[in-house]
């Protein structure tokens, strides 16, 4: 052994390499790149619970985000994060100001396109009040800006201390003024969690916030969110696996583009399943039967009731099928896709329950309704707690407000088949 070498005894490690590179360029690049593809879930939870409404998000297309709405526009979104000990946001930041120009060179190039401006970080933007005789600093604050360029009619109508900021930057990014002042009249900045929390927010209130989410334990939940974060990231990093790349004349600029086909993430298309059990999660195929908010034969559940020996029943599960019909009609006006499979999942499992007990205790020619019940609502308790993967959490109210539904459907019978009054048998 050379006298220069570093001796070490079997089964240790160089303390050297035990200690954390705190401030390896590398590691921020990375933990900033998952800052951005988290707050991408972020934006297909608001989709998935209402608060947005968006159809698809394309990830590092033009921006960090382009967020595809229903009326054919698109918001476009900045995320950036910054050092605490950096100081809050003002007009005069680079990260910012890049922003702005970015946003400028979007609606400029892509005209009648572009909806709102989004800009995200997870430090604040400088807040000043408007007593503030600081001018200098009241002019370069992105929140009194905003206000102020919301009040003026056009960028000739601005005023000091805001105007002198307003030309600087204009010179600075060398744009149009008509064009940054409608920038700024549609540009909101948005404050994110912070990047230690991220993923403790992602899980707990994002994800884990969804209705269709909330039956998910922790380990799954974690493994789910992980699992949304890699998609955003495989959309934003290229990854092409379309064989139509390798072809010649594939239009450029469209949804055609695998390329830009590879980046776009439609929310309807999203299972908040972890990958691990997506596989062995069992899915009816095909539309429900179901008709939802449309007017229903009168009596029909009343009539099949009273004939399976039940009939004090009725006003039990009439209550929980007009609140399942009510149910299932706000999920759809959220995502109808989305919706109308969840209640395919839920309509199939339960008309199976209700028809193997049905099967099994049918008596030809005597009342067997109230032994059918009793079953029914034993095998739903059954669904709620064992089949949670199966049906998204659906609670047993709900699976009983399904099985009125689907009585008054005529799919589900509680004694032996009879002609309807007023309606088919």
């Amino acid at each position: 052994m050379c006298s220069g070498d570093i001796q070490l005894q079997e089964g240790t490690v160089s303390p050297r390499l035990k200690t954390t590179a705190s401030g390896d360029p590398g590691d921020e690049t990375e933990r900033n790149f998952r800052y951005q593809h988290q707050y991408g879930v972020v934006l297909l939870a608001a989709v998935r619970r209402g608060t947005l409404k968006y159809i698809a998000l394309y990830c590092e297309h033009h921006e960090d985000f382009l967020a595809e709405r229903p009326d054919g526009l698109f918001d476009a979104y900045q995320i950036k994060t910054s050092r605490p000990e950096n100081g809050a946001w003002t007009l005069t930041s680079p990260a910012l100001t890049k922003s702005i120009g970015r946003f400028v060179d979007l609606m400029t190039a892509f005209p009648g396109q572009v909806g709102r401006f989004v800009f995200v970080s997870n430090s604040d933007v400088d807040s000043v009040t408007v007593a503030s005789t600081d001018d200098k600093r009241r002019g370069r604050c992105p929140g009194l800006m905003l206000d102020h360029v919301k009040s003026c009619s056009d960028a000739d109508a601005m005023q000091p201390p805001f105007r002198s900021t307003f030309d600087a930057l204009a010179a600075e990014l060398g744009a149009d003024k008509a064009q940054l002042f409608e920038v700024l009249r549609r540009l909101e900045t948005v404050k994110g969690p912070s990047r230690e929390d991220f993923d403790a927010a992602l899980a707990q209130e994002h994800i884990g916030g969804l209705t269709e989410c909330a039956h998910l334990a922790p380990g799954p939940l974690r493994e789910l969110c992980n699992d949304l974060v890699a998609r955003f990231h495989r959309a934003a990093s290229l990854f092409v696996v379309d064989p139509d790349r390798h072809l010649a004349k594939i239009p450029s600029g469209t949804t055609d583009d695998p390329v830009i086909t590879a980046k776009r993430i439609v929310i309807a298309d999203v299972a908040l399943v972890p990958m691990s059990k997506a596989r062995d999660t069992f899915r009816y195929q095909g539309p429900p039967t179901i008709s939802l908010g449309q007017p229903r034969p009168k009596r029909i559940l009343e009539q099949k009731l009273e004939r399976g020996g039940v009939g004090a029943l009725v006003g039990y599960m009439k209550a929980r099928e007009q609140a399942a019909e009510y149910h299932f009609l706000e999920e759809q006006a959220k995502d109808p896709v989305w919706a109308a499979r969840q209640l395919r999942q839920v309509e199939e499992a339960v008309h199976g329950e209700c028809l193997e007990s049905y099967m099994a205790h049918h008596t030809a020619g005597a009342p067997f309704g109230q032994a059918m019940f009793n079953e029914v609502s034993t095998r739903l308790r059954s669904l709620e707690t064992q089949r949670k993967d199966l049906l998204g959490g659906a609670p047993y109210e709900l699976l009983m407000g399904t099985a009125a539904l689907l009585t008054d459907d005529c799919r589900v019978w509680w004694s032996d088949r009879f002609q309807i009054e007023g309606g088919e048998g």
